[in-house]
């Protein structure tokens, strides 16, 4: 049972990707940079939606690009810098 929930998890962690680093052609995208980085980088979002804090107040944006190769990139912008890059297969 343990190996059928061990190879159910590991196929799903391989559709959805979290790093805290994503190349830009020569260069490198980092958690921690700045929403103007991003933006520099990566250019505009095909999608931005809001992230709410707990009690629904604005707390930043999640920021969608979509890439020829198949691949949804989503970069979480919080108080302005990159929180989080994630790096999805459709």
């Amino acid at each position: 049972m343990r190996r059928y929930l061990a190879i159910a998890l590991l196929s799903l962690s391989l559709a959805a990707h979290a790093a805290s680093t994503y190349r830009v052609g020569s260069e490198v995208l980092t958690v921690g940079d700045s929403a103007a980085r991003a933006m520099q980088l990566m250019g505009t979002p095909d999608f931005k939606e809001p992230v709410e804090s707990d009690l629904g107040g604005y707390k930043g944006e999640r920021w969608q690009y979509a890439k020829d190769n198949g691949h949804i990139v989503i970069i979480t912008i919080l108080d302005g810098k990159v929180a989080e890059i994630e790096d999805r297969s459709r």
